[in-house]
C-alpha cells in the first residue's frame, strides 16, 4: 500500500468511526423518555410514531407510562392529562388540546410543541437556580427558567399568561422582538404579527380551567403529588412532582405591577 493509500484509508476509517459515533449517540438520545404519565382522566389519546415506517399506533393511558419525542398527545372533551419531566417540572395538558412531545433531553431543551387547547406547566428551579426551558407553538416561542405560566392556542393566535417567574416569548415571524413576562401578565401573538404589550390578569383567572374536580364537586389542587409517584416503574426519580395549586401569586394586588416587566408595566388589557 502506497503512503498515499495508507494515509487515505486511515481518513476513511477515522471518518467511519465518527460517524457511527454519532449515529449510537442520537439513536441513544432518542431512547431516552423525555417525560411520564402522572395521571389522566376523560378522554386522552396518546400516539407514537412506528420505527419502521408504519402507521402511528397508540399507547396505553397507563400511570407512570414513559413519553418519548414524537409522541402525540390529544385530550377531548372532559379530558386532563398531568405529566412529569425528568427534573420534577410538571404540565397539566387541558381537555381539546393537541400536544407533542420534543426531546428535553437535548439543548435547546424543548419540552413540547402545543398545536392547540390550554396547557398549564410548572418548571422547577434546580438548586435554587434557573432551569431553562423552550415551549413553542403554531406562532410562538416561549422561553423559561423556572416558573409557572398557562399557553393558551386557537387557531393563529398564542396567548401566555405568567403567574410566578418569568418567561420570554418572541414571535417565529418576528424573532428579535422578545417580550418579557413577569407575575400577573399575559400577552398575546398572533400569525406574522410581534407580540402584544403585556396585560395585567386577575389572579386566578385560568384556574377553572385546569382544577380537576372530586366526586363531591369540591376543587383539588392543579397539578399531582409527588407521593403518587412510581419510580420503580417509570424509571425516573423519586419525587418528580410537586404538591399544590399554583394558583396566582396568593396576597398580590392583582391592580399593582408586581415587578418591571420590561414593557408597559402600568398597562392593562383583557386577557
Amino acid at each position: 500500500m502506497t503512503e498515499v493509500n495508507l494515509f487515505n484509508w486511515i481518513i476513511t476509517t477515522v471518518t467511519l468511526v465518527f460517524i457511527f459515533a454519532l449515529s449510537v449517540t442520537d439513536v441513544k438520545s432518542q431512547n431516552l423518555p423525555s417525560a411520564k404519565i402522572l395521571s389522566s382522566s376523560g378522554s386522552v389519546q396518546i400516539t407514537r410514531s412506528s420505527t419502521n415506517g408504519a402507521e402511528p399506533y397508540r399507547i396505553g393511558i397507563n400511570v407512570g407510562e414513559k413519553l418519548f419525542a414524537g409522541d402525540v398527545i390529544k385530550t377531548g372533551f372532559g379530558g386532563r392529562l398531568v405529566i412529569a419531566l425528568r427534573d420534577g417540572s410538571q404540565a397539566v395538558i387541558s381537555q381539546n388540546t393537541t400536544v407533542e412531545i420534543k426531546d428535553a433531553n437535548n439543548s435547546p431543551r424543548t419540552i413540547f410543541n402545543i398545536l392547540r387547547g390550554k396547557t398549564r406547566i410548572k418548571i422547577e428551579r434546580l438548586g435554587g437556580k434557573p432551569n431553562p426551558y423552550r415551549i413553542t407553538t403554531p406562532t410562538t416561542v416561549i422561553a423559561v427558567r423556572g416558573t409557572i405560566f398557562d399557553v393558551f392556542v386557537s387557531g393563529d393566535e398564542t396567548r401566555v399568561f405568567v403567574d410566578e417567574g418569568e418567561v420570554s416569548v418572541v414571535s417565529l415571524f418576528f424573532p428579535e422582538q422578545e417580550i418579557i413576562l413577569t407575575p400577573g401578565f399575559f400577552t398575546r401573538v398572533k400569525k406574522d404579527q410581534p407580540p402584544q404589550s403585556p396585560g395585567l390578569f386577575k389572579p386566578g383567572r385560568n384556574n377553572s380551567v385546569f382544577n380537576p374536580v372530586s366526586s363531591n364537586g369540591a376543587g383539588r389542587g392543579v397539578f399531582d403529588n409527588p407521593s403518587q409517584d412510581n419510580p420503580g416503574k417509570s424509571g425516573f426519580p423519586n419525587g418528580s412532582g410537586f404538591p399544590g395549586n399554583s394558583g396566582n401569586a396568593p396576597g398580590r394586588n392583582p391592580n399593582v405591577a408586581p415587578g418591571n416587566s420590561g414593557n408597559a408595566p402600568g398597562r392593562r388589557g383583557k386577557p
